[in-house]
């Protein structure tokens, strides 16, 4: 059992507050949603995660647990990477999904790593990339072995992915001088490789923009940015002054990096969708144990209609927010992955809906931890349970990728262009 600072939960409730028994539960509500090789993964997953549970020592970073995570191909699955299988979006949902269940700021982290800053390398190759030097980049990020973060954010931007600041010069040798700074950039005070964007020409950025992959030794510069929520995960303001990229390192150039940023988006936002499922799952699924056996008033404290009303209302919307997110990485996966010819119809939904669900899944991480402790008591904001955990997790979780109202423009974008079929 974890070591607490004080402990005032009960030894009967404590012994049976174990992410063996969250599985157990989780696949009885879930498994129903999947086929045979599904399940067969997810079991795989939940005893990955169960071994490294007790290893897991919560007064440090995350990042020592980046190489166990590389043994097993878990850094991400949506790409194939080695022989790893099975893969695609939706494995990658059911990964990010077990990794929060586990530890939500390893998943936080890992996700900015493996997909955000990981993701780029895979494009690459897919669009006509050749060279070694990114293909090593993406092995040492898949493996764990090194640490990744994307710059898109900047100060003063905020939401606004495509007029940057960061400015790019181009030499005589092809390679690219880079000048900004960028905000937010999960895993940067720890980050061994920064995908980076910048524009040749502010006022036309959608024609000039780039992307590439910075090493940390060409002079990148990193401040953490303390956020109390995320202990565990460094989060900087990075400064990117007078660095020069060599030309190897270049992902898309001359206005393809701003096609490369929204096609990672799609498959970013719906892994985000799978890390906020675990916090759901693992936030209702702590509370659901806790309630049964924590008697209150001679009965469990779950037979009052004020408890047990509450966490079946949110038992349905976990419950649907996961049909809905397995059924996008599905329609994502068949027509648009894995297709010999991409369904654009099907791959414009998928890009609507998947800032639906980062939005909807998001903001319901935040609701299912705050009802769960309201329903579970003051145990539930100590660290006798992981729901505190969770629910500071869940407030970066629903920022990361897109913050709220950003999803909702683009939501209303969408309705907007109803017009022109009327």
């Amino acid at each position: 059992m974890r070591e607490f600072q004080e402990k005032i939960i009960d030894d009967d409730i404590l012994e049976k507050m174990t992410l063996e028994n969250v599985f157990k539960i989780f696949n009885d509500n879930v498994f129903p949603m999947l086929n045979q090789e599904e399940q067969e993964y997810c079991r795989e997953l939940q005893s990955f995660c169960i071994d490294l549970d007790p290893k897991i020592d919560k007064s440090k970073d995350v990042y020592e647990l980046f190489p166990e995570l590389g043994k097993h191909g878990y850094m991400q699955r949506i790409n194939l990477w080695k022989d790893f299988k099975p893969y695609g979006m939706v494995k990658e949902i059911l990964l990010a999904t077990h990794i929060s269940m586990l530890d939500p700021q390893l998943e936080l982290a890992r996700l900015a790593s493996g997909i955000l800053c990981g993701n780029p390398t895979f494009h690459y190759y897919k669009h006509g990339g050749t060279g070694d030097t990114i293909q090593k980049v993406q092995d040492e990020l898949m493996s764990g072995e090194a640490i990744g973060c994307i710059g898109i954010t900047e100060p003063g931007q905020g939401s606004d992915a495509v007029n940057m600041k960061t400015i790019c010069k181009k030499t005589d040798e092809g390679d690219i001088i880079y000048n900004g700074e960028k905000v937010f950039t999960t895993n940067g005070p720890k980050a061994d490789y920064f995908c980076t964007y910048g524009v040749y020409d502010p006022e036309h950025p959608r024609q000039t923009m780039v992307q590439a992959m910075i090493d940390k030794d060409f002079g990148v510069e990193t401040k953490r940015l303390w956020i109390a929520s995320v202990p565990r995960v460094h989060i900087a303001h990075t400064l990117i002054n007078d660095i020069k990229i060599p030309k190897e390192y270049i992902l898309a150039d001359n206005g393809d990096g701003y096609k490369r940023l929204f096609e990672g988006l799609v498959p970013e936002r719906l892994g985000i969708m799978g890390s906020g499922i675990g916090i759901c799952w693992a936030g209702l699924i702590y509370g659901i144990i806790y309630t049964n056996l924590r008697r209150q008033f001679g009965q469990e404290v779950i037979k009052f209609e004020g408890v047990g009303f509450g966490l079946a209302e949110l038992l349905s919307k976990c419950t649907a927010a996961t049909s809905l997110a397995l059924q996008a990485a599905t329609i994502y996966d068949n027509k648009v992955l894995f297709a010999d010819e991409v369904n654009k119809e099907a791959e414009k939904w998928v890009a609507g809906v998947s800032s639906q669900g980062k939005y909807y899944v998001s903001k319901l991480t935040h609701e299912v931890c705050y009802e769960v402790q309201q329903h579970a008591g003051g145990v539930s904001v100590t660290d006798n349970t992981p729901i505190d955990e969770l629910m500071d997790t869940s407030k970066i979780e629903e920022v990361i990728g897109g913050a709220r109202n950003i999803q909702l423009f683009i939501i209303q974008n969408q309705l907007r262009r109803y017009k022109k079929i009327l």
